[in-house]
């Protein structure tokens, strides 16, 4: 990596720290410039404007939530198993960057004109296929007779989206531990089985 891309990254990671600490609305690009350490002006080197940053946040966070579903989806495994596969994969990832995703979850409507219309494209993407990952499930006849693949798609969203209002790192359980407990209660839910 050249020295502007680690640069640019650190600014990426400042922002998010910022905008985790203070809520986009309340951060400023000094603020942002502080953090990484570098003055305000010199940050304009690495962006455009303060959405810009919220963004490429969004951009990155998308890319690998879509990247854990195709893998899932490509896995040579019973359906159930690749659905199992992805919630502990993305569980574990919403809970090593709780920080990065709690700004993917919360703060992305501030986004204005095209770049909102991309983050509502992608969001809907995302959606269809974890739909097409649960469907795949009830294809296979896995899944509970009478499960809606659209609730059981919000129903998903919302536990895994929650983790950033209440997961602490210092907690007393290991990120391992929920992420394995949530995979199991997605596909308990998605099975009709009690977890």
């Amino acid at each position: 990596m050249t020295p502007r891309r680690n640069r640019s990254q650190d600014v990426i990671e400042a922002a998010i720290r910022v905008f985790h600490k203070k809520g986009y609305r309340s951060a400023s690009i000094q603020d942002v410039a502080a953090e990484v350490g570098m003055l305000k002006g010199s940050l304009y080197h690495y962006i455009d404007s303060k959405e810009d940053l919220l963004a490429r946040i969004f951009e990155d966070s998308a890319g690998r939530f879509e990247t854990m579903l195709q893998e899932a989806a490509g896995l040579d495994a019973p359906p159930v198993d690749r659905l199992r596969s992805f919630a502990r994969e993305c569980s574990l990832w919403y809970l090593q960057n709780i920080e990065r995703v709690g700004i993917y979850v919360k703060e992305w409507q501030h986004l204005s004109g095209k770049r909102l219309k991309e983050v509502v494209r992608i969001r809907t993407d995302y959606e269809r296929s974890l739909a097409g990952l649960i469907g795949d499930v009830k294809e296979a006849g896995e899944a509970a007779p009478d499960l809606d693949v659209d609730h059981a798609t919000y129903f998903i969203f919302g536990a895994l989206n929650g983790l950033p209002d209440w997961y602490r790192r210092r907690g007393p359980d290991p990120a391992e531990r929920i992420a394995d407990g949530y995979a199991g209660m997605i596909v308990a839910t998605v099975i009709g089985a009690r977890y």
